[in-house]
């Protein structure tokens, strides 16, 4: 089994990749250009998701590709305590307790608390895009309202939106990209960046009497001045773990659903009135076109899995794009069905014990922003010059732009919701 993840073709359309992968039946191997093995399908995916002491976090943004001495000595400045994403048992068990306590899991519960804000940018975002004959929806939709929409979870102010995408895109890049010394070196100063931004907002709050809003002040309210209990550097790390990891992620997704309703009229016209079609769209854009495609993990021990035995402390990348297209699991897996029996089955945000805390939040906004940009903006379509491109990655697959025209802008009459739709 061999993979290019930074080649076109991949990029453009992984998904003939992974079949060629999972019909070859050899979904365990080592790629020697990669240094990296292999791992596909389903079941060996969900079997290493679910099974973290074999499979360590421990190593999961270490950077891909051998950094320089020079990276080396600026990332030693990133030194943000592992606390969530890159943690194991029994650390990542206590962090993932302190998040869960201040971090709604739950549908329900993220309505309630995120609902007003989530639909309160969606709906700014979408009058403002409305006044242009022509958009991005990459830049100007997906990208603003992810990254504005976790700003405001976390209580940082807007003003740093920009800075701060910049120094997530380095850290993206440096981890999972395919970089020159240079270029590295540039990344990994944004990478120590973005720490020391996270660092130096959390510690001026914690200085405060007023912890302020947010998910920084609820984890400093829940610390209650005891480093015992959570110290400031892990709030700081824990907050860097959510920025880093709460706006690439949802505003791919977005681009991914836009895409699919966008290059079918009928779609973009059931997201405006089908709440039950609107879930199901979302759903089966995240299993069809999963913005992570690929995640490491490091053995701990010698282990065996699909017959094929893997040494102890070896780099694996999970191809959760080829778990998510499994024909075992998902019958026509190439073909875009809202609605298919299973589809609660994909992989998008992982399983176990690493499950994406952030994804009911994810869906929160998923669905509020397609339901409202398709009911204000019923005209909205794909630019002439639309190409579809992906940032080359090994991980992550985010569109690089997403000309679209919107038609003349707003609709008079779709400001309030169709009869039977729910908010």
């Amino acid at each position: 089994m061999r993979l290019d993840p930074f080649s076109d073709t991949y990029s453009r359309a992984p998904a003939a990749t992974w079949q060629r992968i999972l019909r070859s039946g050899l979904l365990v191997s080592y790629d020697i250009d990669l240094k990296l093995w292999l791992i596909a399908g389903h079941d060996n995916v969900r079997t290493v998701l679910s099974t973290p002491v074999l499979f360590s976090n421990a190593a999961t943004l270490f950077p891909v590709r051998p950094v320089t001495a020079a990276v080396g000595a600026v990332l030693a400045g990133l030194a943000a305590p592992h606390v969530a994403v890159s943690a194991d048992a029994p650390q990542h068990s206590r962090f993932r307790s302190i998040l869960r306590r201040v971090f709604p899991t739950a549908a329900t519960r993220a309505e309630q608390q995120w609902g007003d804000l989530v639909t309160r940018r969606a709906e700014q975002i979408t009058d403002e895009i409305a006044g242009a004959a022509a958009v991005d929806l990459v830049d100007d939709l997906a990208v603003r309202f992810a990254l504005q929409v976790i700003l405001d979870v976390l209580g940082l102010p807007a003003d740093n939106a920009t800075d701060i995408r910049d120094w997530t895109d380095a850290f993206k890049q440096l981890v999972w990209g395919q970089q020159g010394d240079g270029a590295q070196l540039d990344a990994a100063h944004g990478s120590v960046a973005l720490w020391q931004y996270c660092a130096k907002a959390v510690h001026q709050r914690a200085a405060a009497d007023d912890h302020g809003p947010g998910l920084i002040g609820d984890l400093l309210r829940y610390r209650a001045g005891d480093d015992a209990r959570l110290s400031v550097p892990e709030a700081a790390s824990l907050i860097l773990n959510l920025v880093g990891a709460g706006w690439e992620t949802t505003a791919g997704a977005l681009g991914h659903a836009l895409e699919h309703a966008l290059t079918q009229p009928e779609r973009w016209e059931r997201l405006a009135r089908d709440d039950h079609y609107l879930a199901t769209h979302v759903e089966e854009t995240l299993r069809y076109t999963p913005v992570i495609d690929g995640w490491l993990r490091l053995t701990t021990t010698e282990v065996t899995i699909d017959g094929i035995t893997i040494p102890a402390g070896s780099r694996c990348l999970l191809l959760l794009g080829t778990a998510n297209h499994d024909p075992g699991v998902f019958p026509e897996p190439d073909t875009f069905q809202p609605g298919r029996a299973g589809l609660s089955q994909h992989l998008a945000f992982g399983y176990g014990a690493h499950y994406c805390i952030g994804a009911a939040l994810a869906r929160l906004e998923l669905t509020t922003m397609l339901r409202i940009v398709a009911q204000r903006l019923p005209g909205l379509r794909l630019g002439p010059d639309y190409v579809r491109g992906f940032v080359p990655n090994m991980a992550l697959r985010n569109h690089t732009a997403m000309p679209a025209i919107t038609h003349g802008g707003r609709c008079p009459i779709v400001h309030s919701l169709p009869p039977g739709a729910q908010r």
